[in-house]
């Protein structure tokens, strides 16, 4: 199994703002969730976020931010501002093969595709790109990483898979995947109360 790159051991200013910290290791998260880092990260730092913008931007993703980030020295708000667009970018632009690598290293093959109702084998060709990934099985895979990403502030890789397996109350006792269903797509009142509560860890803790 993966491992998230994201292990801030150094905070280094703003970045200590109460503002500007979960901004910023969401937007990293979010990044790494995508399968879209090159290294690990190991500092919070205007240097590193500057750095994932540029890669981000190399890649066709957010590149008026990471003009923004390089061109001087953005105030805190002015980078509350840009992290928050930056989130947003992200959130509106999937990248299927590099996503479901990712996804792949977190949830294993045959669970990833029971997720995503798919079978193993056309797994394998959508992140070989041996096939174009069609389009309901992209969606499904970018929502996955949102939720994913909203997870791993607060658990490591097995605490990530167990929270899918886990029944809660939260959803009348059911794990998050029978809350999906079958043909399930991210619009969906279900999916969206899955991502609910793993957006919701983010502020009240694990439960």
């Amino acid at each position: 199994m993966g491992v998230s790159n994201i292990q801030i051991i150094s905070i280094l200013p703003p970045f200590e703002r109460e503002d500007l910290y979960p901004r910023a290791t969401r937007f990293l998260r979010r990044a790494d969730s995508m399968g879209l880092l090159d290294e690990p990260i190991r500092e919070l730092s205007p240097e590193i976020v500057r750095k994932v913008a540029q890669g981000l931007s190399q890649r066709g993703l957010a590149s008026d931010i990471a003009a923004k980030l390089t061109s001087g020295k953005p105030s805190a708000s002015e980078l509350s501002r840009y992290l928050d667009a930056a989130l947003l970018a992200l959130d509106e632009s999937p990248v299927p093969a590099s996503e479901l690598a990712k996804l792949n290293s977190t949830f294993g093959q045959d669970v990833l595709a029971g997720l995503l109702e798919i079978s193993a084998a056309s797994l394998l060709r959508y992140q070989s790109g041996e096939r174009q990934v069609p389009d309901a099985v992209a969606e499904r895979a970018h929502y996955l990483t949102s939720v994913v990403s909203a997870l791993e502030g607060i658990y490591n890789e097995f605490g990530v898979r167990r929270w899918f397996e886990r029944s809660r109350s939260t959803f009348n006792g059911k794990t998050a995947r029978q809350l999906l269903g079958q043909g399930w797509m991210p619009d969906d009142e279900a999916a969206r109360r899955v991502l609910a509560a793993a957006e919701s860890l983010q502020e009240l803790g694990a439960t």
